[in-house]
């Protein structure tokens, strides 16, 4: 795999691995503040729509990590 390619790749994947973890700190500070107002369903709530973002994180990260892996042989 071409060494350029390989950097590029993980840099658009550290980007994207960003640009989730901050839409998840906004649906965070979100979930934080209905429970600190006493609505802790509604806080709950937001909060369990994470899962698809953490889903997400993952996945890049493990895809960068392929890539990076692959970019070694």
């Amino acid at each position: 795999m071409d060494s350029h390619v390989v950097k590029a790749s993980i840099k658009a994947h550290l980007a994207q691995i960003r640009a989730e973890l901050e839409k998840g700190l906004t649906i965070t500070k979100a979930a934080e503040i209905c429970a600190g107002s006493g609505r802790i369903n509604k806080g709950i709530e937001i909060a369990l729509s994470l899962e698809a973002i953490v889903y997400e994180l993952n996945t890049s990260l493990n895809a960068a990590s392929m890539i990076k892996w692959l970019g070694k042989t």
